[in-house]
Formats: C-alpha cells, sequence, structure tokens
C-alpha cells in the first residue's frame, strides 16, 4: 500500500540522488499524513548507497525526525546494513526526550548523517546532501542562507500545525521556479502528495479531527483593505468564541489561520490555553463593521495578551533565596532575577503573548495600529461609554472598562526586523537571554513600553552596560547592527558634556595617546592601537566621548571593540565594503578621537589658568571727536584741580608737624624754606652754601700744586 502511494516520489528521488547533481533542488509538499518524513527517509538510505558521504538533516526539532529517522534504518535493513557493525546511532535528549542525532556509517568508507539546527548553516561547507523536514515551520531567511552548491530536498506541510511558515514556503518555491528558469540557476522538480496514509481518501475522521483542532487553516484572499486608521480593536468574548456556533467557529478558524500562517510554533495546546486560561485574553483588528451586512470584516491582525504580576512581595524574596520562581508571570519572575528588585513583582503589567498579522497585509501599519490602541486603552486615554447588557461577540475598547496597569510589556525570539518593529512602538529593551533556544537559535528578549516610569530608565541603563560587556562572549554571534539598534535606546549614550582631558588618564594613558596620535598621523599600523579599541568603544557608548560617529562607523566600532573581530571577520558583516575601505572607516575614528581628546585637555589647560582682568568695554562715540575731546580736557583738568587742593592742604598743616628736635642744640629748631640740615646736624643758611663751595675748590687746588712741586725737585 505504502509504495503504490508514494512510489512515484521515491523513483523521483532516486533519480535525482543518482545524477549526484550540485544544483538540484526537489520540493515535496503535502497535509498531515501523506508519508513525506517516510519518503525522505528512504531518500537518505537510498544516498548512503550511492555513495553519499556528508548528509545534513535540519528541522525546526530534532523531535520532528522521529519518523524520518525510523525509515533511514529501514532502508539499511533492506541494503542489508547491521548496526554496531556497520552503522552506529547517536542520541541526544533535549527536553527528557531522546533523538537520533547522528549516524555514522562504517560500510565501504567513512559516511554520516547529522542533524543540524536551522540556524547552524555554517556546517554545510562540506555538503553533498542536505535534507530539510518541515521547511515552512522554518523561518524564510533560515532556508535561503542552507540552500548551496549541493543536492537539496525539501518538504513542507501544507495544512497543520506543522505548516507555520506556509505563505513563506510558497514564496521560496516561487523564488527557485524563477532562478530554474535562468541561464545556471537550479534545477527544480517539484513534488506533491494528496493520498492520506494514515486514513483512508475522503475519511470522516481526518475530516473531524482537522475541524476540532483548526488544522485545515489557509489564509483566504481578500480583495482590497482599509487604511490603518479606519481599524478599531475589539476584545473577543472567549465564551462566545467557544461556544460552538457556526458564525464562532467560521471567526475562530480565521483567527488561527493567521497563528498558523505567522512564525509561531504552534500546537494543540495553545488553543486549550486561549480557552481555558482567564489572564489570556484575545483582540482583533478589523474593519470600518457595517451595521447592514450580516459579515464580519475580515480579520487584519490578533492580539493574545496575558495579564502578570500582583505577586506578594514576600513570596518573590522567598523564592529569590531558595533559586527558584514559580511558573507563569514570565517577566515579573524575570525581573526579579535579572535585577535581584523584588518590588517589581507586586506591581502589575500585560505581556503581548503573540501578534499575527493577515499574511496579505503585512507591513502595512496594521501590527502598529493594534498595538497603539492596546497602549492608549491602559494609559486611559480612550473614554468608556455604559457597558452593553447584551453579550456580544466583539467588545469594543469604549465598552470595556480597563484593569489598571502599569506597563506592557513583550517576550519575543529576537530578530532585527521584530527588533526594529518594538522599537517603533516605544518598548524599551530590559534583559537578553545569553543561551539561544534550541530550535530556532535566537535569544530571547524582554522589552516594556517606556511610559516614563523612572525604574524603566535604570533597568534600561543597566541592561546596556551589561550588554556591552557580554558581547565579547555569548553575544559575540549577533549582529553588529541589531546590537547598535538594542544600545541607541540608552539614556548613557550621547551627553553632551562628555568627559575632560584629565580624567583620561584612568583609562589611556599619556603612552597610549601617542600611540594613537601616531597612527592618526599614518607613522604606524593599526597593530600597535588594537589593544586600546575596547576601552575607546566603552567610553564612547558610555556616553564620554562625543565623537558623532555615523552608524556605520559605530557598527564597526561594536564589531572590533566589543565582539572581538578581526578586520577580516568585520568585512564580512558589510560585503560590499573592501578591507581596505574597512581601514579607512576606522583610522577616520581614531583621528576623530583624537581630536576630540586633544580639544579636551585644551580645554582643561585654559580652565586652570588665572583669570585675566576684564577689559573695559570699547563702546562707540556718543557725539563727534571734538566733543569727547573736550569732555576729557574737562575731566582731567578738574582731576587736576583736586590733587592740587589736597597738595594745599598737606602744606599749610601747622609747623609743628614738621619740627625736628636736636640733643645738641639741645632746643627745638623751626625748620624754614630755605634751610638745609647737614649730616653733622649743623644748620647752614642757604646764602652761605657758595662760599663753602669756593673754599673747597681753593684748598683742592693749594694740594695740587705741592704735588707737582715734589715731582719736580724729585726729577
Amino acid at each position: 500500500w505504502y509504495q503504490r502511494r508514494v512510489r512515484d516520489a521515491l523513483v523521483k528521488f532516486v533519480y535525482v540522488i543518482s545524477e549526484k547533481s550540485l544544483k538540484s533542488i526537489i520540493t515535496l509538499t503535502a497535509s498531515r499524513g501523506r508519508g513525506k518524513s517516510a519518503a525522505l527517509g528512504l531518500a537518505i538510505a537510498t544516498s548512503v548507497a550511492f555513495g553519499y558521504s556528508n548528509i545534513f538533516v535540519t528541522s525546526p526539532s530534532p523531535d520532528n525526525l522521529k519518523t524520518l529517522f525510523e525509515f533511514v534504518l529501514k532502508g539499511f535493513d533492506i541494503l542489508g546494513f547491521t548496526e554496531h557493525t556497520d552503522y552506529e546511532i547517536i542520541q541526544n535528549t533535549v527536553d527528557n526526550i531522546k533523538s537520533v542525532v547522528i549516524i555514522n556509517i562504517y560500510r565501504d568508507h567513512r559516511q554520516t548523517i547529522q542533524y543540524i539546527r536551522p540556524d547552524e548553516g555554517g556546517k554545510l561547507l562540506q555538503a553533498e546532501l542536505l535534507v530539510i523536514d518541515e521547511a515552512g515551520a522554518i523561518p524564510l531567511h533560515l532556508v535561503r542562507k542552507m540552500i548551496g552548491p549541493y543536492l537539496v530536498l525539501l518538504s513542507s506541510t501544507v495544512h497543520g500545525y506543522e505548516g507555520t511558515g506556509r505563505s513563506l514556503s510558497l514564496k521560496l518555491f516561487e523564488e527557485l521556479r524563477i532562478q530554474s528558469t535562468k541561464v545556471g540557476g537550479v534545477n527544480l522538480t517539484q513534488l506533491k502528495l494528496e493520498e492520506p496514509i494514515r486514513y483512508k481518501e475522503g475519511d470522516p475522521v481526518e475530516a473531524w479531527l482537522n475541524k476540532l483542532l483548526c488544522l485545515d487553516a489557509s489564509p483566504r484572499i481578500v480583495s482590497g483593505c482599509p487604511t490603518p486608521k479606519e481599524c478599531s480593536l475589539y476584545f473577543v468574548n472567549k465564551d462566545i468564541l467557544f461556544s460552538y456556533h457556526k458564525a464562532s467557529e467560521s471567526f475562530l478558524q480565521r483567527i488561527m489561520t493567521l497563528y498558523v500562517s505567522s512564525h509561531y510554533k504552534n500546537s494543540p495546546n495553545d488553543l486549550q490555553l486561549l480557552s481555558d486560561a482567564p489572564a489570556h485574553q484575545l483582540l482583533v483588528l478589523l474593519g470600518p463593521i457595517d451595521s447592514n451586512s450580516n459579515q464580519l470584516p475580515e480579520v487584519l491582525c490578533v492580539l493574545q495578551i496575558c495579564f502578570e504580576g500582583q505577586i506578594n512581595r514576600e513570596i518573590v524574596v522567598s523564592q529569590l533565596q531558595q533559586g527558584h520562581r514559580s511558573a507563569g508571570d514570565l517577566i515579573p519572575w524575570t525581573m526579579c532575577q535579572q535585577f535581584q528588585d523584588a518590588n517589581f513583582g507586586e506591581i502589575s503589567g500585560v505581556r503581548v503573548v503573540r501578534i499575527a498579522t493577515h499574511p496579505d497585509f503585512q507591513s502595512m501599519g496594521y501590527g502598529k495600529r493594534a498595538i497603539d490602541q492596546l497602549t492608549q486603552y491602559y494609559r486611559g486615554d480612550i473614554a468608556v461609554m455604559e457597558k452593553k447588557e447584551d453579550a456580544t461577540l466583539l467588545i469594543g475598547l469604549n465598552e470595556r472598562p480597563p484593569e489598571s496597569m502599569d506597563y506592557i510589556g513583550v517576550s519575543y525570539g529576537m530578530t532585527a526586523p521584530l527588533l526594529k518593529f518594538w522599537k517603533r512602538q516605544g518598548f524599551r529593551s530590559v534583559y537578553l537571554r545569553q543561551t539561544p533556544n534550541d530550535i530556532t537559535g535566537e535569544h530571547t528578549c524582554i522589552m516594556i513600553q517606556d511610559w516614563e516610569q523612572s525604574w524603566l530608565k535604570d533597568y534600561h541603563k543597566d541592561f546596556s552596560l551589561r550588554l556591552l560587556n557580554l558581547l565579547g562572549y555569548e553575544f559575540r554571534k549577533l549582529s553588529p547592527q541589531t546590537v547598535l539598534n538594542m544600545i541607541n535606546t540608552s539614556n548613557t549614550k550621547g551627553t553632551e558634556n562628555g568627559v575632560s582631558g584629565s580624567s583620561f588618564s584612568d583609562a589611556i594613558s599619556k603612552y597610549d595617546f601617542r600611540r594613537l596620535k601616531s597612527y592618526s598621523d599614518n607613522l604606524t599600523d593599526y597593530h600597535i592601537i588594537l589593544d586600546l579599541i575596547p576601552t575607546i568603544t566603552k567610553l564612547y557608548f558610555c556616553g564620554k566621548l562625543s565623537l558623532n560617529l555615523s552608524p556605520l562607523q559605530a557598527t564597526i566600532m561594536i564589531s572590533l571593540g566589543l565582539q572581538y573581530k578581526s578586520i577580516d571577520e568585520t568585512s564580512l558583516i558589510f560585503p560590499e565594503l573592501e578591507t581596505n575601505q574597512i581601514l579607512g572607516i576606522f583610522k577616520k575614528i581614531i583621528k576623530k578621537t583624537v581630536g576630540y581628546m586633544e580639544d579636551s585637555m585644551k580645554a582643561d589647560i585654559s580652565s586652570g589658568l588665572i583669570d585675566q582682568p576684564e577689559r573695559a568695554p570699547l563702546n562707540g562715540l556718543v557725539g563727534t571727536l571734538q566733543s569727547e575731546l573736550n569732555k576729557v580736557e574737562s575731566d582731567f583738568k578738574k582731576q587736576q584741580k583736586e590733587n592740587a587742593e589736597k597738595v594745599k592742604e598737606m602744606i599749610s598743616a601747622e609747623d609743628s608737624e614738621f619740627t625736628i628736635k636736636s640733643q645738641d642744640l639741645g632746643d627745638d629748631v623751626n625748620l624754614t624754606d630755605n634751610t638745609i640740615i647737614s649730616v653733622k646736624r649743623t644748620i647752614v643758611s642757604a646764602p652761605a652754601e657758595k662760599s663753602v663751595k669756593k673754599k673747597r675748590k681753593k684748598g683742592e687746588g693749594q694740594e695740587k700744586l705741592k704735588k707737582k712741586k715734589k715731582k719736580s725737585v724729585g726729577a
């Protein structure tokens, strides 16, 4: 029975495998229970028989490959392989479930069948065959990266929870069809399985199961759509939604269709959680509702939210001391653990569990419209009217009083597009898990919307500083562009005052500055300053260096200084830039750094000098030049007259002030204007001064004559 239904697909697999073409891709699509995994398992066994050495298998989870590896082993039995003699099986335990991850074959030569995660595309350098099972549940960009110069077998579920990316898979198939029409393109072969294996054709049990669990969820093609401003957000009454009414069932199918068509891991447990959990609420974004129409408009966006918080502080403290945390309340418990703040558990908040937009209307603003209205509702910006007495499926935001909430948060697997979306809605990052998800390889990120809470600013600042220090470890694999997008929301960057030159000595010594200066002047190689790049980068992102870097320059600094990547590794991040161009941009950054440091040090020196006296302001002439000169002359004469008056007052003082006592004379002698006091304290009148001088000259002349007479006598 199996050969009859899957024979054609398996024959095609064998034919392509036998050709060993490096540019062949085979796609296999079917609904649930059609034998896709079994056909792939037998195809892998066939490739081993044809001598393929490096075979890689990937899927969202190794647990999804049980059927595939089961039929690989059945194929080995047909080929006559014996376990432990011709091959060995290596299993791994994930979430307490054992799964096959590696099969090593030693029959003719060393051959390996190995499971890899979807984000481990770098391991496919030596691949000869790649098998992608449930490709619809893997993000499209990861599937694109895994396709390379080797044989690719790709399967996807059209209906069911595994087909979470059916619309994206269709996009990929369309791209592959276009490539196959080009010269030198891939050889594309598309196969489809329609007959069921688990049930007979048209079995009512299969139809009942698909309807019960909403497995047959395919997005409807919708023509025309309203603008986001015309749309409104509504609460969904879960009691009526799960009342098994015909209209309610149809509406539930629409909601689950959006979940399945988005990149979420879905299971029947999610449907049960949505119906039973009282803390979970469902909201839908609809276009204008026509009161005369009996049909509801198309669901454009679905929001699933959860109420969290209001945990007793004593319970939080007790759990933190024991190193445990209770189930539920994802954001409160994570914040309490990460920041050791037991007070956070007492406040209440809303967590966005899921947001899904219709695949035909994505990137058109409907998700933003839904978040905006949810924010206005819980911030009290929407006036609440009287509640309707009749219970209806949809409840308007103005018909339901909001619960008192302190924040709106979200937890999701971080990707660049999702980070960009939530950041645009005013959310700030407060947590990023260091270990990636085992299935998707994404790091869980928690963001909280900024309502100008003081505690959120402190949390975000602390998170940003911790992220800077962790980029050299597990976060080294993150894209520098994504890291820059997260850091740019921080208040630690872009301070106005910067750092003074005197404080550089704590981080950068005078010898370090000389090296930077030498490199900026093209005198040395960049290796001589490589040890300073982490310090400069941290100073910049902590707001202590106002360098005004462009996004490209900041990204390069993150790669070199925080993620410790080489110039060659950094150039791989920017394929459009050569290594020399990266070095040129790097040199411009160092020149900016040196220039800023020099300016800071000059400012410190000038501020340390003694303050110069203020100069009189130079005002213009009020009148003519002659009038100014006359004014200056009058002021000078006035000042001169005042000085003369002061001198006269001093001269007209009593003579007793100038009396000198002489011990030799014994009496007080009054000095007049014409008397002089000699050194011998003898008083001579002024007229006798000339006669004294004549006597001195006459005596000197007589002495000279005597000396001449003596000289002549001796001669």
